[in-house]
């Protein structure tokens, strides 16, 4: 029993001893990085030679003891990496030899996985940010309709508003346009606002300077319609019954 005690505590002694530091945004954004899972591992071995066996710059022929690759394929798939603009190779004072040796740099490594890592992070921000905002321009539209009505509004409004909202097609500016024309021509009900907002959808309208361009085609386009013949195309309508009758 002491006898399996002591194996024990042998195996966990060597297993804790060799353990190496992976960071956690090299496993998660590898790749984006564009790495390979191939190159991957060669970069956890290159990890594994400098913190557990304090070689800066193992050889491949070292790195491929450990890996189901010989020499060569190692050799390119560094040479990949450093392509990649990953990995440098960059030269290094070593203190006890005294002399200048070549050294793996991951600095080029750690600066892509920081630069990733800020870049989700601001992305993430601006759409927490953008959420928060659409979210209050939201409360403030379902005021509005509360004001303009006079009157909470029903469960089925409040549902169709929310629609309206969440409808990608119809910006918010849009809505409150849709309102302010219902309260000018006096027909506060949300089936007039619906009949606004689905003639906007029709014309692809998106802006409220795109629904005022329509309105003075549509309003242009009446006008054209509706205008008298002009004195000259009397005459020229007389002057066609002239020509065809000349007898007349």
């Amino acid at each position: 029993m002491a006898s399996n005690d002591g194996y024990q505590a042998l195996a966990t002694a060597m297993l804790e001893a060799g353990s190496i530091v992976i960071p956690d945004l090299l496993v998660k954004f590898y790749v984006r990085l564009g790495l390979t899972e191939t190159e991957m591992m060669v970069l956890i071995h290159l990890l594994h030679w400098r913190q557990v066996e304090q070689e800066r710059f193992p050889t491949p022929e070292k790195i491929s003891q450990y890996m189901s690759l010989d020499s060569e394929a190692v050799k390119n798939l560094i040479a990949s990496i450093i392509e990649k603009k990953l990995l440098a190779v960059e030269p290094y004072y070593h203190p006890s030899l005294g002399r200048w040796q070549n050294t793996f740099s991951f600095t080029p490594l750690w600066t892509k996985l920081i630069q990733l890592a800020l870049g989700d992070y601001h992305a993430v921000t601006e759409v927490k940010k953008e959420t928060a905002a659409t979210a209050a321009r939201q409360g403030e539209l379902y005021r509005a309709f509360e004001k303009e009505f006079g009157r909470p509004l029903s469960p089925l409004e409040s549902e169709q508003l929310k629609a309206w909202c969440q409808d990608d097609r119809m910006p918010l500016e849009l809505l409150q346009e849709a309102l302010r024309r219902a309260v000018l021509r006096g027909i506060l009900n949300f089936r007039y606002i619906d009949s606004i907002l689905r003639d906007w959808q029709r014309h692809n309208i998106r802006t409220v300077a795109e629904a005022m361009a329509y309105d003075e085609k549509v309003k242009t386009k009446k006008t054209r319609s509706t205008r008298p013949a002009s004195s000259a195309t009397r005459k020229d309508k007389y002057r066609e019954l002239y020509r065809l009758n000349p007898e007349g």
